[in-house]
Protein backbone atom coordinates (compact mmCIF):
# COMPACT_ATOMS: atom_id res chain seq x y z
CA UNK A 1 0.00 0.00 0.00
CA UNK A 2 1.43 3.38 -1.02
CA UNK A 3 0.20 6.74 0.21
CA UNK A 4 1.18 10.28 -0.60
CA UNK A 5 0.32 13.87 -1.43
CA UNK A 6 -0.31 15.13 -4.95
CA UNK A 7 -0.97 18.47 -6.62
CA UNK A 8 -0.65 20.26 -9.95
CA UNK A 9 2.14 22.71 -10.71
CA UNK A 10 1.83 24.73 -13.91
CA UNK A 11 3.61 28.08 -14.07
CA UNK A 12 2.05 31.12 -15.67
CA UNK A 13 3.18 34.69 -16.31
CA UNK A 14 2.21 35.81 -12.82
CA UNK A 15 3.12 32.97 -10.46
CA UNK A 16 6.07 30.63 -9.95
CA UNK A 17 4.20 27.53 -8.81
CA UNK A 18 7.46 25.57 -8.61
CA UNK A 19 8.60 27.77 -5.75
CA UNK A 20 5.24 27.37 -4.00
CA UNK A 21 5.32 23.60 -4.55
CA UNK A 22 8.75 23.30 -2.95
CA UNK A 23 7.55 25.27 0.08
CA UNK A 24 4.51 22.99 0.43
CA UNK A 25 6.59 19.82 0.07
CA UNK A 26 9.05 21.12 2.66
CA UNK A 27 6.24 21.77 5.15
CA UNK A 28 4.75 18.29 4.61
CA UNK A 29 8.09 16.57 5.13
CA UNK A 30 8.80 18.71 8.18
CA UNK A 31 5.81 17.36 10.09
CA UNK A 32 4.96 13.95 8.62
CA UNK A 33 6.65 10.56 8.55
CA UNK A 34 4.42 9.45 5.67
CA UNK A 35 5.33 12.29 3.35
CA UNK A 36 5.73 11.07 -0.23
CA UNK A 37 5.05 13.90 -2.68
CA UNK A 38 4.09 13.77 -6.35
CA UNK A 39 3.68 16.86 -8.52
CA UNK A 40 1.95 16.84 -11.90
CA UNK A 41 3.21 19.44 -14.33
CA UNK A 42 3.48 20.32 -18.02
CA UNK A 43 6.42 20.20 -20.43
CA UNK A 44 7.14 23.92 -19.97
CA UNK A 45 7.42 23.83 -16.17
CA UNK A 46 10.68 22.40 -14.84
CA UNK A 47 10.91 21.03 -11.30
CA UNK A 48 14.12 19.79 -9.75
CA UNK A 49 14.02 19.46 -5.98
CA UNK A 50 14.93 16.62 -3.59
CA UNK A 51 11.75 17.49 -1.69
CA UNK A 52 9.61 16.31 -4.62
CA UNK A 53 9.67 12.50 -4.76
CA UNK A 54 8.03 12.12 -8.15
CA UNK A 55 7.24 14.44 -11.04
CA UNK A 56 4.67 13.41 -13.62
CA UNK A 57 4.40 15.28 -16.90
CA UNK A 58 1.04 15.69 -18.62
CA UNK A 59 0.84 13.97 -21.99
CA UNK A 60 -2.18 16.09 -22.85
CA UNK A 61 -2.43 19.59 -21.39
CA UNK A 62 -6.11 20.53 -21.42
CA UNK A 63 -5.35 24.04 -20.11
CA UNK A 64 -2.35 24.84 -22.32
CA UNK A 65 -3.99 27.98 -23.71
CA UNK A 66 -5.91 28.92 -20.57
CA UNK A 67 -4.93 31.76 -18.24
CA UNK A 68 -6.21 29.76 -15.27
CA UNK A 69 -4.90 26.19 -15.24
CA UNK A 70 -7.92 24.23 -14.01
CA UNK A 71 -8.43 22.06 -17.07
CA UNK A 72 -6.23 19.16 -15.94
CA UNK A 73 -7.46 18.64 -12.38
CA UNK A 74 -9.59 15.64 -13.36
CA UNK A 75 -6.39 13.80 -14.30
CA UNK A 76 -5.37 13.51 -10.66
CA UNK A 77 -7.51 10.38 -10.34
CA UNK A 78 -5.77 8.55 -13.17
CA UNK A 79 -2.23 9.91 -12.79
CA UNK A 80 -1.62 9.51 -9.06
CA UNK A 81 1.17 6.97 -8.42
CA UNK A 82 -0.22 6.22 -4.97
CA UNK A 83 -2.82 3.71 -3.81
CA UNK A 84 -4.04 6.34 -1.36
CA UNK A 85 -3.79 10.00 -2.33
CA UNK A 86 -4.41 13.34 -0.65
CA UNK A 87 -4.81 15.96 -3.38
CA UNK A 88 -3.84 19.52 -2.54
CA UNK A 89 -3.15 22.87 -4.21
CA UNK A 90 0.34 24.32 -4.62
CA UNK A 91 -0.51 27.45 -2.62
CA UNK A 92 -0.89 25.63 0.69
CA UNK A 93 1.25 24.90 3.75
CA UNK A 94 1.22 22.06 6.27
CA UNK A 95 1.35 23.14 9.91
CA UNK A 96 1.16 19.94 12.01
CA UNK A 97 1.54 16.16 11.93
CA UNK A 98 -1.29 14.37 10.11
CA UNK A 99 0.15 10.85 9.83
CA UNK A 100 -2.82 9.57 11.82
CA UNK A 101 -5.23 10.69 9.08
CA UNK A 102 -4.37 7.70 6.91
CA UNK A 103 -5.76 5.19 9.44
CA UNK A 104 -9.21 6.74 8.95
CA UNK A 105 -9.03 7.78 5.31
CA UNK A 106 -8.03 4.43 3.81
CA UNK A 107 -11.36 2.88 4.85
CA UNK A 108 -13.25 5.01 2.30
CA UNK A 109 -13.13 5.59 -1.45
CA UNK A 110 -13.31 9.38 -1.37
CA UNK A 111 -13.36 12.08 1.28
CA UNK A 112 -13.56 15.82 0.73
CA UNK A 113 -13.02 18.84 2.90
CA UNK A 114 -16.67 19.77 3.43
CA UNK A 115 -16.80 23.37 4.67
CA UNK A 116 -13.60 24.94 6.00
CA UNK A 117 -12.15 26.94 8.88
CA UNK A 118 -11.17 30.59 9.17
CA UNK A 119 -8.01 31.92 10.78
CA UNK A 120 -9.71 31.91 14.21
CA UNK A 121 -10.30 28.15 13.83
CA UNK A 122 -14.04 28.71 13.47
CA UNK A 123 -15.99 26.40 11.17
CA UNK A 124 -17.44 28.27 8.18
CA UNK A 125 -20.49 26.76 6.49
CA UNK A 126 -21.73 29.94 4.84
CA UNK A 127 -21.57 29.71 1.04
CA UNK A 128 -23.01 33.06 0.02
CA UNK A 129 -19.56 33.90 -1.38
CA UNK A 130 -19.89 30.80 -3.61
CA UNK A 131 -22.98 31.82 -5.62
CA UNK A 132 -22.79 28.93 -8.07
CA UNK A 133 -22.82 26.40 -5.22
CA UNK A 134 -25.78 28.15 -3.62
CA UNK A 135 -27.88 28.51 -6.78
CA UNK A 136 -27.20 24.97 -7.96
CA UNK A 137 -27.50 23.29 -4.55
CA UNK A 138 -23.99 21.87 -4.77
CA UNK A 139 -22.27 20.31 -1.74
CA UNK A 140 -19.82 22.70 -0.11
CA UNK A 141 -16.76 20.74 -1.25
CA UNK A 142 -13.26 22.18 -1.32
CA UNK A 143 -11.33 20.33 -4.01
CA UNK A 144 -7.94 21.44 -2.71
CA UNK A 145 -8.17 18.97 0.15
CA UNK A 146 -9.45 15.71 -1.30
CA UNK A 147 -8.62 12.12 -0.41
CA UNK A 148 -9.15 9.21 -2.79
CA UNK A 149 -8.00 5.62 -3.11
CA UNK A 150 -7.81 3.47 -6.21
CA UNK A 151 -11.33 2.15 -6.67
CA UNK A 152 -14.20 1.87 -9.13
CA UNK A 153 -15.83 4.85 -7.40
CA UNK A 154 -12.78 7.03 -7.93
CA UNK A 155 -12.48 6.02 -11.60
CA UNK A 156 -16.15 6.87 -12.15
CA UNK A 157 -15.78 10.21 -10.37
CA UNK A 158 -12.72 11.09 -12.44
CA UNK A 159 -14.50 10.28 -15.70
CA UNK A 160 -17.47 12.47 -14.72
CA UNK A 161 -15.07 15.32 -13.88
CA UNK A 162 -13.36 14.83 -17.24
CA UNK A 163 -16.67 15.01 -19.12
CA UNK A 164 -17.71 18.16 -17.23
CA UNK A 165 -14.34 19.81 -17.82
CA UNK A 166 -14.08 19.03 -21.53
CA UNK A 167 -17.67 20.12 -22.15
CA UNK A 168 -17.59 23.13 -19.85
CA UNK A 169 -19.40 25.54 -22.18
CA UNK A 170 -22.26 23.10 -22.60
CA UNK A 171 -22.33 22.40 -18.84
CA UNK A 172 -22.73 26.12 -18.12
CA UNK A 173 -25.50 26.43 -20.70
CA UNK A 174 -27.52 23.30 -19.94
CA UNK A 175 -26.76 22.10 -16.40
CA UNK A 176 -25.61 24.94 -14.17
CA UNK A 177 -27.88 27.86 -13.36
CA UNK A 178 -26.51 31.31 -14.18
CA UNK A 179 -22.89 30.22 -14.43
CA UNK A 180 -20.86 32.06 -17.05
CA UNK A 181 -17.36 31.18 -15.87
CA UNK A 182 -14.90 30.97 -18.75
CA UNK A 183 -12.81 28.24 -17.16
CA UNK A 184 -13.96 25.09 -15.32
CA UNK A 185 -13.44 25.84 -11.62
CA UNK A 186 -12.31 22.64 -9.93
CA UNK A 187 -14.48 23.31 -6.88
CA UNK A 188 -17.58 23.49 -9.10
CA UNK A 189 -16.56 20.50 -11.23
CA UNK A 190 -15.94 18.29 -8.19
CA UNK A 191 -19.12 19.42 -6.45
CA UNK A 192 -21.27 18.89 -9.55
CA UNK A 193 -19.68 15.50 -10.23
CA UNK A 194 -20.40 14.44 -6.68
CA UNK A 195 -24.00 15.63 -6.89
CA UNK A 196 -24.48 13.57 -10.05
CA UNK A 197 -23.15 10.51 -8.22
CA UNK A 198 -24.88 11.11 -4.90
CA UNK A 199 -27.78 13.58 -5.37
CA UNK A 200 -28.89 13.53 -1.72
CA UNK A 201 -25.36 13.56 -0.21
CA UNK A 202 -26.23 10.29 1.50
CA UNK A 203 -22.67 8.97 1.20
CA UNK A 204 -20.87 12.28 1.73
CA UNK A 205 -18.39 11.85 4.59
CA UNK A 206 -17.77 14.94 6.69
CA UNK A 207 -14.84 14.42 9.04
CA UNK A 208 -14.43 17.45 11.33
CA UNK A 209 -10.63 17.17 11.19
CA UNK A 210 -10.29 16.73 7.42
CA UNK A 211 -10.65 20.42 6.66
CA UNK A 212 -8.35 23.30 5.84
CA UNK A 213 -8.07 26.94 6.79
CA UNK A 214 -9.08 28.88 3.71
CA UNK A 215 -7.57 32.35 3.66
CA UNK A 216 -10.25 34.09 1.62
CA UNK A 217 -11.60 37.40 2.88
CA UNK A 218 -15.22 36.23 2.88
CA UNK A 219 -14.33 33.18 4.99
CA UNK A 220 -12.28 35.24 7.43
CA UNK A 221 -15.03 37.85 7.69
CA UNK A 222 -12.66 40.51 6.38
CA UNK A 223 -14.36 41.72 3.22
CA UNK A 224 -14.13 45.24 4.62
CA UNK A 225 -10.32 45.04 4.80
CA UNK A 226 -8.40 46.25 1.74
CA UNK A 227 -5.17 44.35 2.48
CA UNK A 228 -5.85 41.11 4.33
CA UNK A 229 -2.20 40.14 4.72
CA UNK A 230 -1.39 43.50 6.27
CA UNK A 231 -4.28 42.98 8.66
CA UNK A 232 -3.53 39.37 9.64
CA UNK A 233 0.27 39.82 9.43
CA UNK A 234 1.17 36.15 8.72
CA UNK A 235 4.20 35.38 10.88
CA UNK A 236 6.37 32.37 11.68
CA UNK A 237 7.54 32.28 15.30
CA UNK A 238 8.59 29.41 17.57
CA UNK A 239 8.08 27.01 14.65
CA UNK A 240 4.41 28.00 14.33
CA UNK A 241 2.49 30.15 11.87
CA UNK A 242 0.37 32.93 13.32
CA UNK A 243 -2.54 34.67 11.58
CA UNK A 244 -4.03 37.69 13.29
CA UNK A 245 -2.35 36.53 16.49
CA UNK A 246 -3.81 33.00 16.28
CA UNK A 247 -1.47 30.00 16.00
CA UNK A 248 -2.81 27.69 13.27
CA UNK A 249 -2.53 23.91 13.24
CA UNK A 250 -4.57 22.88 10.19
CA UNK A 251 -3.54 22.75 6.53
CA UNK A 252 -3.52 26.36 5.37
CA UNK A 253 -4.63 27.46 1.90
CA UNK A 254 -3.11 30.92 1.92
CA UNK A 255 -4.31 31.85 -1.62
CA UNK A 256 -2.23 35.07 -1.95
CA UNK A 257 0.84 33.90 -3.85
CA UNK A 258 3.13 36.47 -2.17
CA UNK A 259 2.39 35.13 1.31
CA UNK A 260 5.44 32.86 1.57
CA UNK A 261 7.82 35.72 0.79
CA UNK A 262 6.09 37.93 3.33
CA UNK A 263 6.38 35.27 6.04
CA UNK A 264 10.03 34.64 5.26
CA UNK A 265 10.69 38.34 5.63
CA UNK A 266 9.41 38.40 9.19
CA UNK A 267 10.49 35.09 10.78
CA UNK A 268 11.34 35.44 14.47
Amino acid sequence: MSKGFLWFCQNNDKTDYVELSISLAKSIKKYNTHNKVCVITDTKTKINSPLIDEVKVLTTDESENDDIKWGNEFQAFSMSPFTHTIKLAADMLWTSNTDWWWYHLWQHDMIFSVDCYNYKDQLVKDITYRPHHDRNRLPNIYSDLTYFRRSATTIRFGKICEALTKNWKSVCETILINCHDKFPSTDIVYALAYRLMDPTNKELIDFPWFKMIHNKKAINGLTHVSDQNAYLLPTCADDKIFLGGYAISRPWHYVDKNTIKEIDARIF
